[in-house]
């Protein structure tokens, strides 16, 4: 048995190299596509939490320079979870404090 992508009668396009994170794919049988994200809105609605894989959940679009957008989910373990709570109380002190100077 070949492995996937490998045998003459596979199915599955023969890659020319392992992904890396944040580069693109050269697949044999297509021509690459760049995708470029201009940026992830938070969803409004509730965050989930898994206690049995210890995972928060945030619904997301993903929104794509051409303009499209794509759902997606926004998953943190607990130590991402506690340093981005850390990184939100430090940006909404930031914007109080801005808010206030500029009342003045």
């Amino acid at each position: 048995m070949h492995a996937a992508g490998t045998g003459r009668n596979s199915i599955l396009p023969k890659a020319t190299q392992s992904p890396a994170v944040g580069s693109v794919l050269q697949v044999s049988s297509a021509p690459a596509v760049r995708v470029l994200v201009s940026m992830v809105v938070l969803l409004e609605q509730d965050i989930s939490y898994d206690h049995g894989v210890e995972q928060a959940r945030i619904g997301v679009d993903v929104v794509l320079a051409d303009g499209n957008t794509q759902r997606a989910e926004l998953v943190l373990n607990p130590p991402q979870m506690y340093a981005t709570s850390a990184q939100l109380q430090r940006a909404i002190r930031a914007r109080e404090g801005a808010r206030s100077i500029g009342d003045r």
